[in-house]
């Protein structure tokens, strides 16, 4: 399918509607071909004759066409808004589907205000052709072909006079639309540096302020919105232009049909109320031929857009093409050989060999950049490794579908992400779990006990990423979390790194106590942290060797 017809697509749900309203439509035309017949008539016959009751009948008679011909088009307005906004939501809601199905490596290189910003500005250009776009151009067609018919009722003479203009509006258009298609690409591109310039500091507001780069990154504001706003003007001007140009060849065709056509009244061969009906279809013809014509500026403006859009939604997801459905009390883990590297030129895992039987606690020590986050990234599938095997009770992961293998796991980490709401909000996530379960996972993990000297308001608005909590509040959020979910494979990833001074023993307690029946792997860059473990693998220059208890 062509870019074209892809965008087209979208009106396929609502073809009922669109022909309903194409119905419609030819009733709204067909009331305005009557328009200019019923002004000739009060100009030739009323005025020109001095017979006021033509003029009367003819004026309410006008009326009452303009009367409907409006609420025509209130109707026409209103399928348009349900059409434009069910279609909208149906792209956002796609686009956001395809988001969160996306490849972990996706999120990579890019902050969230970049992902938005170029998300809704595609998503709203694409959704714009649902905005009676369709029907408006089949109005135009039908305007002209009834325009022809009058203009060449009244003087076929005349009507050559309109139809030149044709040809050199078309030339101009296609001459702008190319620069107005450039334009427009230069402006997205700027566009979208400038939201990740923009995301990169809003991330980085703590250094700005500690280094005092106030200056630097005012000048830095000034450069990026200075190349955009250019841009943007670049495009404003291309559409100013054509504007400008239509204008003057309307009004050319206008002018030049006000000399031809006084000529002929002149000499009789025209009555006044003639020409003026004669004007009125001319702009049956040249104000929809210029909009036909003109959706080349529209389509250059759309068509990147599109593309992009269009390139977001085919890329890959995550691959789920497992058949295995484990049982819950599966929890057997062992990397068999496994490599991994984010690219040829750093290879960051290469011979990572470890197992853990069901209930078993070990860790995996590592100095900070030795891949021990990498580990975890891959046993939960954000990654695959390049080489090797992740088995789960002897299934290689790859095997299993995605739902079930992430179900096997409960992860504490460094730095754990809470979502705009509420402390419970954040611990009972997936909304299935009775107040009596949350209330025991808070009370396990700690989390009771700072809420109490919470005000009502705090517990229910922690702010963004838990700003309003410190470390070590966020990170026992992460616990309760953890012992909700009652996974059988719990990971500990640098979970006291935000801790206080009591962090070991409070987590030794919550391993002993509350996570006796588990299999909890501890990934942390400490040494002596490590009470408890049956096993503990070392890991360095991208492999893994298993240290005795004594000689830790």
């Amino acid at each position: 399918m062509n870019i074209v017809g892809r965008i087209l697509s979208y009106l396929v749900p609502f073809k009922k509607r669109i022909f309903f309203a194409v119905i419609i439509l030819i009733i709204a035309i067909s009331i305005g071909f009557l328009q200019p017949l019923v002004i000739q008539r009060i100009t030739d016959i009323g005025m020109v004759q001095k017979n006021m009751n033509a003029i009367f009948q003819s004026a309410v008679f006008l009326g009452f066409l303009v009367i409907l011909n409006q609420l025509i088009e209130m109707l026409q307005t209103k399928i348009f808004v349900e059409i434009h906004n069910q279609s909208l939501y149906s792209i956002f809601h796609q686009t956001f589907q395809k988001l969160i199905h996306l490849k972990r490596s996706y999120f990579d290189d890019k902050n969230t205000t970049e992902i938005l910003n170029f998300l809704q500005m595609d998503v709203l250009q694409v959704a714009s052709i649902t905005d009676r776009y369709v029907v408006v151009c089949l109005s135009y067609i039908f305007r002209i072909v009834s325009g022809l018919i009058g203009l060449c009722i009244i003087s076929w003479k005349l009507a050559l006079v309109v139809l030149a203009m044709v040809p050199i509006k078309f030339l101009l258009v296609s001459y702008l639309s190319k620069r107005r298609k450039l334009a427009t690409d230069e402006m997205i591109e700027s566009s979208r540096a400038f939201s990740r310039w923009f995301g990169d500091n809003l991330n980085g507001i703590d250094e700005i302020k500690l280094w005092n780069l106030f200056l630097e990154k005012d000048r830095e504001f000034q450069e990026k919105q200075s190349k955009l706003l250019n841009s943007e003007k670049k495009g404003t001007l291309i559409d100013a232009w054509n504007v400008f140009w239509e204008s003057i060849l309307e009004w050319g065709v206008t002018i030049l049909l006000y000399i031809l056509g006084g000529a002929l009244i002149c000499t009789g061969s025209l009555t006044i109320g003639a020409a003026f009906a004669f004007i009125s279809y001319s702009g049956y013809v040249t104000g929809p031929v210029s909009a036909l014509l003109n959706l080349k500026m529209y389509f250059a403006r759309l068509i990147p857009s599109a593309k992009r859009l269009f390139k977001f939604l085919d890329m890959d997801v995550e691959e789920d093409n497992g058949a295995k459905i484990l049982e819950k009390n599966s929890s057997k883990i062992e990397f068999k050989n496994v490599g991994f590297s984010y690219d040829k030129a750093r290879c960051i895992l290469k011979d990572v060999n470890f197992f853990a039987n069901p209930g078993e606690k070990i860790a995996i020590i590592g100095q900070n950049g030795s891949g021990k986050t990498t580990i975890l990234n891959l046993l939960l599938r954000f990654y695959e490794p390049n080489q090797g095997a992740i088995l789960v009770d002897g299934i290689d992961i790859r095997g299993i579908q995605l739902k079930d293998l992430r179900n096997l796991f409960s992860v504490v980490s460094q730095d754990p992400y809470l979502f705009l709401g509420g402390i419970e909000e954040n611990i009972n996530l997936s909304k299935n779990f009775n107040q009596q379960q949350i209330s025991l996972a808070m009370k396990a993990s700690g989390v009771s006990e700072f809420m109490r000297r919470m005000s009502d308001e705090d517990k229910k608005q922690i702010g963004q990423n838990g700003a309003r909590l410190s470390g070590g509040e966020k990170q026992k959020i992460a616990v309760a979390r953890a012992l909700l979910k009652d996974a059988p494979i719990i990971i500990l990833d640098e979970a006291t790194a935000n801790f206080d001074v009591e962090s070991d023993q409070y987590l030794h307690n919550i391993i002993v106590n509350e996570m006796k029946n588990k299999t909890v792997i501890m990934i942390t860059h400490h040494y002596e942290n490590l009470q408890g473990m049956d096993r503990v693998y070392r890991l360095e220059n991208g492999k893994t060797m298993e240290y005795k208890e004594n000689a830790i």
